[in-house]
């Protein structure tokens, strides 16, 4: 087996990592449509598609309202197509299930307060998984490169040496 080195091998991983980054958008951008999307959609439905699944369902875990089919996903999708169609924004309407669910019920929640944290936390531990990984490697390019003497370091070989000579005089 061949050994390239561990600046070879931090060069894979980065374009391993940089691949994966580059190939995530368009894998959500191929979303499934659900069933009786073929007829065109009104102005007004594709209001209530785009802030629906803004919405996260408050029965179904992980689904927006636009995905689920539960009950009370359909009556909010009906709730939220009364309120468009009165000339609410839809700012106004995720505000409007923010005040009644909290901000649970928002598929991105927004990011303030001890938000930052829980956001931050991750880029904060893989970067610090990165420099352990670095240090790692290079301590051991360190130790295979610094001289091996059977008494220590050269300091203590000099020191020694020195103390015998002044035991000889």
């Amino acid at each position: 087996m061949r050994y390239y080195g561990p600046a070879l091998m931090i060069k894979f991983v980065f374009l391993g990592l940089a691949v994966l980054l580059l190939l995530t958008p368009g894998l959500r951008a191929q979303e499934a449509k659900p069933e009786g999307a073929m007829k065109q959609e009104t102005a007004l439905e594709k209001q209530v598609r785009v802030v629906a699944s803004k919405l996260r369902c408050p029965v179904c875990q992980g689904e927006s309202v636009y995905d689920s089919h539960a009950e009370v996903a359909v009556e909010m999708k009906r709730l939220i197509a009364e309120k468009l169609a009165e000339g609410a924004s839809e700012r106004e309407v995720l505000q409007y299930f923010q005040e009644r669910y909290g901000n649970y019920i928002l598929m991105e929640p927004p990011t303030e307060g001890i938000h930052w944290v829980i956001w931050g936390f991750p880029v904060f531990m893989a970067f610090v998984g990165l420099l352990f990984i670095y240090q790692f490697i290079t301590g051991k390019e360190q130790e295979a490169a610094a001289p091996v003497t059977k008494g220590g370091d050269i300091a203590s070989v000099k020191q020694s040496s020195q103390s015998i000579e002044d035991m000889e005089l």
